[in-house]
């Protein structure tokens, strides 16, 4: 049997209007009020969730190695 890890990736989304000179004033302006926690983002901004699974790096290895050893 192999071993396979699984990340769950879950998005969490919030838009928010703000008046700024620029863009990139606005973005600054948000990511200080998120910092100083004045947004908080929870399930209910829930958007999405993958699933990514991966074979654990330690069995595809290990295979290689019993697959090169049978073929000596």
């Amino acid at each position: 049997m192999k071993t396979y890890q699984v990340e769950i990736n879950e998005t969490l989304c919030m838009t928010v209007e703000i008046q700024a000179e620029n863009a990139h004033q606005a973005e600054e302006m948000v990511r200080q009020a998120y910092n100083n926690q004045e947004y908080i983002i929870d399930a209910e901004y829930f958007t999405g969730v993958e699933f990514t699974s991966l074979e654990k790096e330690m069995d595809v290895q290990c295979r290689k190695q019993k697959r090169h050893e049978h073929e000596r």
